[in-house]
């Protein structure tokens, strides 16, 4: 029995020992803080602001006729869809026929007028006719004119014309058609491409024209084209009580891959500032009472410094005073309640009020 008992006290001891040797060491290894740590360093900041929208034409034109009344038919076709035009290339021929006879008769017209006004004069020259006689048959020759130049001008209505050099798309009629004057015909696009993307109200009172971005296509993964805002909506539109902006981007380079309606996210430039004291977003902390401070690594301590800021982005921010080029500051915590994790050094994180994620 007394081994027995020998035996049990010396497994609870044994376990004691390794409890308590278990917790020591544990405590030990765990109470060891780490800190990660960055360099305030100079550099060049950009804040941008994003939006969303669709390649365009700079330029599309809806040919239509302008020529009065319904049911006028086409005679000639004399282009292709997707084919090339140049500035006042032919596009088609409506019927013209009574155009034509107008323009016939205001040319006899004027024929006639012209000899009349040629009789007056050689009257006038003979004291036959008077002044009055003389410059009222000018007037009458005038008028001819202009009326003939008038029925010239309608006349050439009815030739359908490309109004500057581009593309033909959606066309929709062969000769021998009827159409009425509210019908497409078809359009013309210019082959260079532009930018339309919706910025939210508060993203578009930060962009001005002539500010840069880069766009991206959703259709087109590897190719990003650099461009400039040259047009700001001054009125926004409405829907479901969310106010957008349009903005018109102009592309630096053509990419002729690119074709309109495809989906564009485009990142605008709104601020850039070099030569900035810069350290990561995530350092700077927020004290509701103090204001803005980071924490930085001295002799293996930490110490809290009040720090003023300036522009930031996604990653980075400007620190306006409050460290020096090569200042460390605590990026992360590495505490004893978890090895694996960030534990929280301040209260808050710092953000600049009114600006998600972005700033100036």
């Amino acid at each position: 029995m007394k081994k027995k008992y020998i035996v049990v006290i010396v497994g609870i001891v044994l376990i004691a020992g390794g409890y308590f040797w278990y917790r020591s060491s544990h405590s030990k290894s765990t109470s060891q803080v780490q800190y990660q740590t960055s360099s305030a360093e100079k550099g060049t900041i950009s804040v941008s602001v994003s939006g969303t929208g669709q390649v365009e034409a700079v330029n599309q034109v809806d040919l239509k006729p302008v020529i009065a009344g319904d049911a006028i038919d086409v005679i000639s076709v004399y282009v292709k869809n997707n084919q090339e035009v140049a500035e006042g290339e032919l596009i088609a021929l409506l019927d013209s026929e009574d155009a034509q006879k107008s323009v016939r008769n205001a040319e006899l017209d004027l024929d006639s007028a012209q000899n009349k006004y040629d009789q007056v004069k050689k009257d006038y020259d003979h004291d036959v006719a008077t002044k009055y006689d003389k410059a009222s048959q000018k007037i009458a020759v005038e008028q001819k004119k202009n009326a003939l130049a008038d029925a010239k001008e309608k006349l050439n209505d009815y030739y359908i014309r490309a109004p500057f050099s581009g593309v033909v798309t959606g066309l929709s009629v062969s000769a021998g058609d009827s159409i009425s004057r509210t019908d497409i015909l078809a359009s013309v696009i210019t082959t260079e491409s532009q930018a339309i993307i919706s910025l939210n109200e508060v993203d578009a009172v930060l962009v001005k024209v002539g500010d840069k971005a880069m766009l991206a296509f959703d259709a087109l993964p590897n190719v990003s084209i650099a461009g400039e805002v040259s047009k700001i909506d001054t009125i926004g539109q409405s829907s479901q009580g969310v106010v957008s902006y349009g903005a018109e981007i102009t592309f630096d380079s053509q990419n002729e891959l690119l074709k309109p309606g495809m989906s564009i996210s485009a990142s605008v430039i709104t601020e850039v500032k070099q030569d900035a004291l810069l350290i990561p977003a995530g350092a700077v902390k927020n004290d509701d009472s103090n204001g803005y401070y980071v924490e930085i690594l001295s002799g293996g301590a930490t110490q809290r410094k009040k720090v003023e800021t300036g522009v930031s982005n996604d990653t980075e921010m400007e620190i306006v005073s409050g460290l020096s080029s090569g200042d460390k500051v605590v990026t992360q915590t590495i505490g004893s309640s978890n090895a694996t994790s960030a534990t929280k050094t301040s209260t808050n994180s710092a953000r600049i009020p009114g600006l998600g994620g972005f700033g100036r």
